[in-house]
């Protein structure tokens, strides 16, 4: 099996390149080690809880510092319609309003409740976007942005329920593109909700047999705190910190961090510690879990090696950067409080 067990991607100088291969203490230099960063889908279930926007806002932040490359957003549940907006708002902010959208189109799965999603959403004149509540069905733009992509050069990255990502094998042309296209899976879970709650239940089984990829899981984050030191001094135009200020008391208190730190799992390795012998498995109550005494060897634990505080301090400095591209609202927009 070919994973990169979190390298990160960086090439080497030409003479150390050289060096090295002349030396034999490698044989080759990888195809992965090059200049162009690796390339993301972003799976979220915006609303129900404001880490999403932070995470979207940590995956820019390191798309405009050149870490990553993100091919599109799709946003997974079907009860809340006007996340995918939320997601349009946040991509337009950071100059990338025309990244693919993809939405589902079911109402099985979902949380229902809306603490910020709506409020966003509709107010395009705010926040200079345009799509407010419709998008294209998830499983044909997660086909089209993977037909188009060198072969196991994707990591799709899910923090919400990733029953997408079932309905995506379901499609017999979809199931192939994830195994030619898909590099690996990483997603934030464990625990009893992102795979089990509001719907998902009726997907876990499947997804946790028929995934094909590598597959990495990050559980971590709830005592990572951030959102409430750094953000509030952004724009009152910048969607992300919109989303905390709605969230409950997220823009004062701060918020837990499960999503930012999914998405560091796979951008900044060197934070993290992965357990490679082990497995995902549900129980009966429906809880998943990490197994580490049943080995699948597609199957890996990402936790984080660094402090609390450590954390928190990245994930609160790259929520908050301005957007890097000109022309962008959060890249000129002088208001704040």
């Amino acid at each position: 099996m070919s994973i990169r067990k979190y390298i990160p991607y960086s090439c080497p100088s030409p003479i150390l390149a050289m060096a090295l291969l002349i030396g034999g203490l490698f044989p080759a230099i990888p195809a992965f080690a090059t200049t162009e960063p690796p390339a993301v889908i972003f799976d979220t279930d915006m609303g129900s809880d404001c880490d999403d926007a932070g995470a979207m806002a940590v995956l820019h932040a390191l798309a405009d510092a050149g870490e990553v490359r993100i091919l599109g957003v799709i946003f997974s549940s079907g009860r809340n319609r006007y996340g995918v907006g939320t997601c349009d708002a946040i991509n337009t902010w950071y100059g990338r309003g025309d990244l693919p959208l993809g939405q589902y189109k079911g109402t099985d799965v979902g949380d229902p409740r809306d603490h910020y999603t709506k409020r966003i959403a509709t107010d395009t004149k705010l926040f200079g976007h345009d799509i407010v509540n419709e998008a294209p069905d998830l499983v044909e733009v997660y086909k089209k942005i993977l037909q188009d992509r060198p072969d196991h050069s994707v990591t799709i990255i899910t923090v919400g329920h990733p029953h997408g990502l079932v309905h995506l094998m379901r499609d017999p042309r979809g199931a192939d593109l994830v195994r030619a296209k898909v590099d690996r899976w990483v997603a934030m879970g464990t625990g009893g909700w992102n795979f089990q709650a509001v719907g998902m239940s009726a997907y876990c089984e499947e997804l946790l047999k028929k995934w094909p990829t590598p597959f990495y899981m990050s559980p971590s984050g709830k005592k990572v705190k951030t959102g409430n030191r750094l953000l509030p001094k952004t724009p009152k135009n910048n969607p992300v910190r919109e989303a905390y200020r709605l969230w409950k008391t997220a823009l004062t208190d701060g918020r837990s961090s499960w999503d930012q730190i999914a998405v560091l799992s796979f951008l900044r390795p060197e934070l993290f510690k992965i357990e490679h012998h082990g497995r995902i498995e549900r129980k009966a109550d429906g809880e998943v879990v990490w197994n580490a005494k049943i080995d699948n060897p597609k199957h890996h634990l990402v936790t984080p090696k660094i402090s609390t505080k450590e954390m928190s301090n990245i994930i609160e400095e790259l929520m908050s950067r301005p957007p890097k591209t000109p022309g962008s609202p959060g890249s000129s927009s002088p208001s704040k409080e």
